[in-house]
């Protein structure tokens, strides 16, 4: 996985970390935020290199999941992204929390 990618489970697991299990969330931090090694957290849980890789993509597979299912991430993006647009406006910035609430249902 590219360093783009990397990013998006670091904040999939900011945003649903507590949705998984201690261990993934350990694993997962761990991995991404961290930049341990698979054989580093093997040797940290008495596992495999493989056996952490296995939970590492399990634990990122439930991340996706959630962002699919709930989309928070990706409406924060939005919603940060339409910001800063109103606020390059200048004098319109008093519509930026109008233009949020209208990105947030949509």
């Amino acid at each position: 996985m590219d360093k783009h990618g990397k990013l998006y489970i670091s904040e999939y697991n900011d945003c649903y970390g507590a949705l998984l299990t201690p261990y993934q969330r350990e694993l997962i931090t761990g991995y991404y935020d961290h930049d341990l090694s698979l054989g580093e957290l093997a040797q940290e849980h008495g596992i495999t290199p493989q056996g952490v890789r296995d939970a590492l993509k399990r634990a990122e597979k439930s991340l996706e999941d959630f962002e699919n299912k709930l989309g928070i991430v990706d409406r924060d993006r939005r919603i940060r992204k339409a910001l800063s647009e109103m606020s390059s406006l200048g004098g319109e910035a008093e519509r930026a929390p109008r233009v949020a609430l209208y990105i947030m249902d949509n």
